[in-house]
């Protein structure tokens, strides 16, 4: 009787958690973006309309890291040389 209660209490915890991942999903796809919000053109397939990644932001980072990247190497030139 104990395993079949355990067995039970396991059964009704995994379909909540699947009906509460479902019910999360659909609320998601039925919440629509606020007014005057445009996503750039690269991001029309991702299903979010709130991500925080901008691609703008994403290419001026690379930029700023190749820059720094390329300053380390010269500084470990000149310490190389030196």
């Amino acid at each position: 009787m104990i395993i079949l209660n355990s067995v039970l209490i396991q059964a009704v915890i995994v379909v909540a958690v699947v009906l509460i991942f479902f019910l999360s999903v659909i609320l998601n796809w039925k919440t629509k973006a606020p007014k005057g919000v445009e996503l750039p053109e690269k991001c029309q397939f991702c299903p979010s309309q709130t991500c925080v990644i901008k691609i703008t932001d994403v290419e001026r980072k690379k930029e700023e890291l190749k820059a720094y990247l390329d300053q380390c190497e010269e500084e470990a030139d000149d310490k190389k040389t030196d």
